[in-house]
């Protein structure tokens, strides 16, 4: 059977699209799979576009655009539809500011366009202060689902949430998958823990639109939303219907830029930076800029989820997710790059427990800031690639005599009879959710085999949503615990 080239627009050429997009998307041309045929972007961010696209030697078509809210402009939507038509357009990367997440995956919806969407699915505006914005996190989900559900054919909507394909975590939810099978136990505890090692300074907490605080959101809606799918994906892994939760109460606490500033004032920095305290560079916000810092996105945040069953509390989530940590940031002047590099370290963790039978914990330590130019593995402990899991078992279903297990993420390589890479691995299952992707598109891969379906999502968004609304609800002296039905 002859393969279908996958015809691809690419929405948003930013920082992630040059580090994982363009590249994957070169060699699946050159494979003869796939075909970039065009690239939208702001106005704004033309030069950096031309300089990315000359990196790779590709030559899309390109459409510089102004920004909008909300919903696309009507000579957009014309010049889409007719594009699409004209250039047989079958797949479309969305690769945006959130914030547009949801009018551009309506209108590919309505197109029949298969669709593959960075994280989050959506955010809103001042989704830390405005009660009404985080409850549309939940409500935007819902009614790109109903446009996905009822949709003509057999297009995918797939969400890139890297997680869910990483083999660290297949191999640990086949862990908990297989005491499940033998005890009829879920999940009972999850103690969840991500640091993304980035230091900003407050200037920058002003002026920097990439991961950004100044528009409202913060953490939960930057990595934060990985970190929730994956909980969703441990959970939904070790229930049965019959022992499923079906309703959560969540509790959150944020950090605020206002706090950050409380934490580590203008002389803290001048002390530990010389160049400031020469009077070289000024990173000090104005008192007006300081004024609105209890309005910006949060920094740090953590969260209690408890799920319950007919009312009765089955398990307990912990939720700690930071911005502000850890770093190898020495300089004042920030890089050019502000995805990778930069300082920006990850520390990641998980403590899960499977009542009296299993404890699975999950250690991932980086210690570099460089990921380019690897030449192994480097699967050790501060290594780019560092994925630790070690599993205890109750004697009654160790299918050794040992209760403990060790597994590095050679090992799990070796289990998961996946060969090693020399990229790091966060990246490289990127560029497998892009070629799953483009295989569906082709014909080569079945819808069964898809991963991170729009609809498997409902929980993590509605833990987002949860988080958000608590914490509104903290700072406005409320009852600031938000209750939900799930899994409905």
């Amino acid at each position: 059977m002859k393969e279908t080239i996958a015809n691809i627009i690419l929405i948003g050429c930013g920082p992630h699209a040059n580090r994982i997009y363009l590249p994957i998307l070169k060699q699946l041309e050159q494979e003869g799979k796939a075909n970039l045929c065009l690239i939208i972007e702001l106005e704004s961010k033309k030069e950096e576009v031309f300089n990315r696209l000359e990196k790779f030697s590709i030559a899309p078509e390109l459409l510089f655009i102004e920004s909008f809210k909300n919903s696309l402009p009507t000579d957009l939507e014309d010049y889409l539809t007719d594009y699409i038509e004209s250039n047989n357009i079958n797949g479309v990367i969305i690769a945006t500011e959130p914030l547009v997440h949801k009018p551009y995956a309506s209108f590919m919806l309505d197109a029949g366009i298969n669709i593959l969407m960075d994280k989050p699915i959506t955010t809103r505006e001042n989704v830390v202060t405005c009660i009404d914005s985080a409850k549309l996190i939940l409500a935007d989900y819902e009614y790109l689902l109903e446009r996905y559900n009822s949709s003509c054919g057999n297009n995918v909507f797939i969400v890139n949430t890297q997680r869910r394909f990483h083999p660290g975590f297949r191999f640990a939810i086949n862990l908990i998958k297989e005491v499940s099978n033998i005890t009829n136990c879920p999940i009972t505890s999850i103690q969840a823990y991500h640091c993304d090692g980035q230091w900003r300074f407050p200037n920058e907490i002003v002026s920097q639109k990439y991961h950004p605080y100044c528009t409202g959101y913060g953490k939960a809606s930057h990595s934060g939303y990985h970190i929730f799918d994956i909980i969703n994906c441990l959970y939904s892994s070790s229930i049965s219907n019959m022992k499923c939760a079906d309703s959560m109460e969540v509790v959150s606490s944020f950090v605020q830029p206002d706090g950050f500033i409380k934490q580590v004032g203008e002389e803290d920095y001048k002390n530990i930076l010389p160049e400031i305290d020469n009077g070289n560079t000024n990173i000090w916000p104005t008192e007006n800029e300081i004024k609105d810092f209890s309005n910006y996105g949060e920094l740090d945040l953590s969260s209690i989820i408890t799920l319950k069953k007919e009312n009765i509390n089955v398990a307990n989530f912990s939720i700690n997710l930071i911005h502000n940590g850890f770093s190898m940031r020495t300089w004042v002047q920030p890089g050019t790059d502000l995805y990778k590099g930069n300082g920006r370290v990850k520390h990641e963790s998980y403590n899960i427990q499977q009542g009296p039978f299993q404890n699975v914990q999950i250690h991932s330590y980086q210690s570099n800031d460089n990921h380019d130019g690897m030449t192994c593995l480097d699967g050790d402990l501060g290594g780019n690639n560092h994925f630790d899991i070690i599993v205890y078992r109750n004697p009654l279903i160790a299918s050794t005599k040992k209760s403990m297990e060790f597994y590095n993420i050679n090992d799990i390589l070796k289990q998961m009879e996946q060969g090693t890479t020399k990229e790091v691995l966060t990246e490289s299952v990127k560029y497998k959710v892009v070629r799953d992707f483009i295989s569906y598109i082709n014909g080569t891969l079945s819808r069964e085999d898809i991963k991170s379906h729009l609809d498997e999502h409902l929980f993590s968004v509605q833990i987002m949503s949860s988080i958000y609304q608590s914490h509104i609800k903290r700072t406005q002296s409320e009852d600031c615990i938000v209750k939900t039905k799930i899994f409905e």
